[in-house]
């Protein structure tokens, strides 16, 4: 189906993220003509597939991690960030192949995932900037819209790789 991805920037924090973060800012023509900004580290990983690219070429979910990164030994303390790695298949316009998409959600809380088995197919994907409620350590709400199939929220994003993929849609 589709993704669709929305991060609500003003230009003012748009470029101060920009320049302390060095994280490149990407502006986009998105469904239903708003214009919008948005920031993900290492971006270009997708961008470099096509220069058509757009979060509606991601189709499926295919492998979904959750790991806890433990800061010391203690099982349960704050200082351990709780990360979900996702692998996204996507078809870009015109290509006669899958490509994956590793991206890392760091931080992760109040996960939900509903999924029947096999690959979870993309209904709308929405991402919410929650930077403006000042929750500690909270920045993103990511959720399927219309399945409900996933929900979380997450404090940054990064994409680790994007390669050619072996699987075929039948």
């Amino acid at each position: 189906m589709n993704l669709i991805l929305k991060i609500y920037l003003n230009e003012i924090s748009a470029d101060f993220i920009g320049r302390i973060c060095s994280i490149k800012i990407i502006d986009f023509l998105l469904k239903g003509g708003t214009f919008l900004n948005h920031f993900f580290v290492n971006f270009h990983l997708l961008t470099s597939l096509s220069p058509d690219f757009s979060f509606l070429d991601m189709k499926y979910i295919i492998e979904v991690r959750y790991f806890t990164e433990y800061r010391n030994s203690l099982l349960f303390d704050e200082q351990n960030k709780t990360n979900l790695h996702i692998v996204f298949l996507l078809k870009t316009k015109g290509a006669h192949t899958f490509h994956e998409a590793s991206m890392n959600f760091y931080s992760v809380g109040n996960f939900k995932l509903y999924a029947s088995g096999g690959a979870l197919q993309l209904s709308t994907l929405e991402i919410i900037d929650l930077r403006d409620r000042s929750w500690e350590n909270i920045r993103f709400q990511v959720h399927g819209v219309e399945n409900q199939d996933i929900d979380f929220y997450c404090n940054s994003i990064e994409v680790l790789g994007v390669k050619e993929s072996p699987i075929i849609d039948n």
